[in-house]
Order: C-alpha cells, then sequence, then structure tokens
C-alpha cells in the first residue's frame, strides 16, 4: 500500500476557496479549469516570515504525520492496558502475524471530510447564509472536527502519548473511536450550537486562514468559513438551538481582532489576499509569531501548550450546566 506523504490539515477543497477566481467559478456554478488542490494561492509563512505565491497541496499540511508504525510489542501493550480481557487471547492469535504494520489515518480524514459538516461547510462558504437548525448543528460538528485535527491539536495530542511512552498510532485509534462516539460528538457539538452566533459577511477576500483555523479563547470561538465570511459562536451566551446566526457587518474592532488571533494561532502559513498578507507580515504581531517559531525546542512546547489549552476549552464547553 502507498502511504500519503502529506496529510493535510485542511481539506484541499476548502483552502480552494482562498483563490478568487476558483471561488468565483464555484460560486456561479462555474467549473474550475483545474482541482482543488491545484488552486494557487498566496501564503504567509510565520517560518520564513515571507508571502510567497503557492498551490493549496503545498500548504497546511505535515509530511507522514498521519502514518504510524505498530510493534508487535506496542500492539500487544495496548491491547493489555484497554482490552485486558482479550489480551491473553490477542498474544496467541497474534504470534504468527508479520510486524511492524503501519496505520493510514488520512483514510479516516478523507471519509470525515464526506461527511454532512463538511458538505454544509461548502455550502454555508459558497452562500454566505446558514438557514436551518440542520445547517447550524453541521456547521458546529464541523468546528469541532476541524479543531480536533488542526495542527496545534493533533501534535500536541501525539507528543502527549509520546510522553506517556505510548505510540503514535494510539492517538489514531482513540482518536477515530471518539469519532465514532455519537454521544462522546454530541457532548462538544451540542454546547456550542446553543449559543449566540454572529456571521460577518463581507464583499471581498478580507479573512485569511491560518493552519488551526479554529481559534478559540474564554470569550468565543471564531472560524473564518470562507474569505468573505467570518463566524463567531459565543459560548457564554445562550440561544436555541433553531435560532439563525445573527448577521451584521464586521467592525474595525472586530476585525483586528480576528488579525491578531489568527496570527496568534498560527504555526505554519496563512494564506489569502497578497495585500492584507503583505500588510499583516509587517505588524508587531507577526514579527513576535516569527521570534517564537525560530527555537524548535519553544515551538514543539507552544504546540503542547496551546493545544492542550483549546481541547480544554472545548472540553469546558461541552460541560456546561
Amino acid at each position: 500500500m502507498k502511504l500519503p506523504k502529506r496529510n493535510h490539515y485542511n481539506p484541499c477543497f476548502w483552502t480552494a476557496l482562498w483563490n478568487p477566481e476558483y471561488f468565483r467559478l464555484v460560486t456561479t456554478g462555474g467549473s474550475p479549469p483545474s482541482p482543488p488542490r491545484k488552486q494557487p494561492v498566496h501564503a504567509l509563512s510565520v517560518k520564513s516570515g515571507i508571502t510567497f505565491p503557492t498551490t493549496v497541496e503545498r500548504i497546511h499540511y505535515d509530511k507522514n504525520l498521519g502514518v504510524a508504525e505498530i510493534t508487535r510489542e506496542a500492539a500487544e501493550n495496548f491491547v493489555r492496558r484497554h482490552h485486558p480481557d482479550r489480551h491473553e487471547q490477542f498474544v496467541r492469535d497474534n504470534a504468527n502475524e508479520t510486524y511492524p504494520v503501519f496505520i493510514n489515518f488520512e483514510e479516516v480524514l478523507t471519509a470525515t471530510e464526506n461527511l454532512p459538516p463538511y458538505q454544509v461547510l461548502l455550502k454555508v462558504a459558497l452562500t454566505g447564509q446558514i438557514e436551518s437548525s440542520m445547517e447550524k448543528a453541521n456547521i458546529g460538528s464541523f468546528v469541532i472536527l476541524q479543531c480536533l485535527r488542526s495542527h496545534a491539536i493533533m501534535n500536541a495530542m501525539i507528543d502527549w502519548h509520546h510522553e506517556l511512552g505510548y505510540s503514535k498510532f494510539e492517538h489514531f485509534v482513540t482518536l477515530k473511536w471518539m469519532l465514532s462516539d455519537t454521544s462522546a460528538l454530541f457532548n462538544l457539538v451540542n454546547p456550542i450550537v446553543c449559543c449566540q452566533w454572529t456571521l460577518f459577511a463581507a464583499g471581498n477576500e478580507t479573512f485569511p486562514l491560518c493552519d488551526s483555523p479554529i481559534l478559540v479563547n474564554p470569550q468565543s470561538i471564531m472560524v473564518a468559513l470562507s474569505p468573505k465570511l467570518l463566524l463567531e459562536i459565543k459560548p457564554h451566551i445562550n440561544a436555541k438551538e433553531e435560532q439563525r446566526p445573527v448577521c451584521q457587518q464586521i467592525s474595525t474592532g472586530k476585525l483586528e481582532e480576528y488579525r491578531c488571533r489568527t496570527i496568534g494561532n498560527t504555526f505554519r502559513e496563512i494564506i489569502g489576499d497578497k495585500h492584507i498578507l503583505e500588510c499583516w507580515q509587517n505588524t508587531p504581531e507577526f514579527r513576535a509569531r516569527i521570534a517564537l517559531m525560530q527555537d524548535v525546542k519553544n515551538y514543539n512546547k507552544m504546540v503542547l501548550t496551546e493545544g492542550e489549552r483549546e481541547l480544554w476549552q472545548l472540553n469546558a464547553y461541552g460541560n456546561k450546566g
């Protein structure tokens, strides 16, 4: 089996919307001349500090992130901890198996992208409207799913398993279990669906996108659904599940908040309008972010800290009431 070398945090069919011509064509029902992953975009790197032209397939990914080796010892230890009643039988059945084997988590990510939350994401991104409680629930599910697969969360959880002495594959297995547990997902999704939602629409490409685009802090969750549409969820303001999001123009202050939060949640690159990225490139917040990226140890520690904090905050929302 050929294993994928690039595992994208943000699906290519979504990040392709940050190509203005592609966005225009799909919005009007046209047929783009090339597939989403080949779409050209502009990116701003927090590693190099420069703005550069690239394509969707070359941004927001890690090499071999979704591939994990499983040794015989690791497999048997995993079964012993999670299914102790089956351990002895597993060891006997496992005796003649060939190791190592590899897990390919890209298949799970691809399957997730074919589910309604991502289909509704594209619909809302193109129309600029959330028109029903079902669409609201699906966008809430997208927020949770996309947070779990973000650069910060994925790397933080893999590092956390490593610190505990567990293999990389264990994060993928337990994450798949979680994604298959409707009760666990409901406990995360429902609280944010029953909160105040606001959509900020813009007439042009106003909202760049970073590699960890679910921007979580104690006051709100922000995510750019498209380069022209920003969603903000305020978990501390209750609303009925069927209540449609408030739609309003974005203020200068709110746009500035989005800029600072996006830069502060970037670990690799931001994509968006070239002029906007060049303006962001010269800000104190972006220069500070570059400085953090220069130290590999500091970078890894920051990924782990910010990833754990983001998970804790989402779990806190899920435990409300």
